[in-house]
C-alpha cells in the first residue's frame, strides 16, 4: 500500500440554477460582469450575474448539483448569497441594463424553456413570470422579514440604549 492518500472529493457548497428549478425566488443582483470567458471554451464570452437568491415559497432547503447531477447535499435557506448565473436568459431577465441592475430584485420562478426537461442547448434556463398569488406570497414574505428585523432591533437590551432620564 502506498504511503500517500488520494485527494478527498470536495463537494460544491453553492446553489446553482438546478438548485432552484421550479422555486419561487427573489434574485437580488449584487454584481454584474461583462464578457466573462466561458470555462469550457475560453474563446467564448458571456455576461455573468452574481446574486443573492432568496426562496420565498416556503419549500425548504435547496439541493446542490454537480455537473447537473443531484449530490444529496442540501443548503438551508431561504437566503443564498454569491450565486452565479451566466445563463443568457436569466442574466437578461435580471440585469437588462447590465451593471445598472446591481441592487435590483426580480421575482420569478427558475425553470427551463421546456419545463421538466434537462437544461442544455435548445432548453436554456430562464425565469417564468410570477402569478398574482406568487406575487402575494413574496410580498408577505418580505413583510414578515421586515417585521422580524424590526422586532429583533427593538429587543436589544436596555443597557445598550441611551436613557435620557438616567442619572
Amino acid at each position: 500500500m502506498p504511503p500517500f492518500k488520494k485527494p478527498a472529493a470536495i463537494a460544491s457548497e453553492f446553489a446553482s440554477a438546478d438548485s432552484f428549478r421550479g422555486r419561487l425566488v427573489l434574485i437580488e443582483v449584487t454584481k454584474f460582469e461583462k464578457d466573462v470567458p466561458n470555462a469550457s471554451d475560453p474563446t467564448k464570452v458571456q455576461d455573468r450575474v452574481t446574486a443573492t437568491v432568496t426562496t420565498v415559497d416556503g419549500g425548504g432547503p435547496v439541493q446542490v448539483f454537480s455537473q447537473k447531477q443531484p449530490t444529496g447535499v442540501f443548503l438551508d435557506g431561504p437566503e443564498h448569497k454569491g450565486v452565479w448565473f451566466s445563463q443568457d436568459r436569466i442574466v437578461k431577465a435580471v440585469a437588462p441594463n447590465g451593471a445598472a441592475a446591481v441592487g435590483d430584485m426580480v421575482l420569478g420562478v427558475i425553470q427551463t424553456y421546456k419545463p421538466g426537461k434537462g437544461a442544455g442547448i435548445g432548453n436554456p434556463w430562464g425565469l417564468i413570470d410570477p402569478t398574482d398569488e406568487q406575487v402575494q406570497i413574496a410580498s408577505d414574505f418580505l413583510a414578515g422579514r421586515t417585521v422580524a428585523k424590526a422586532t429583533t432591533q427593538k429587543a436589544a437590551p436596555a443597557g445598550d440604549q441611551d436613557d435620557p432620564f438616567a442619572s
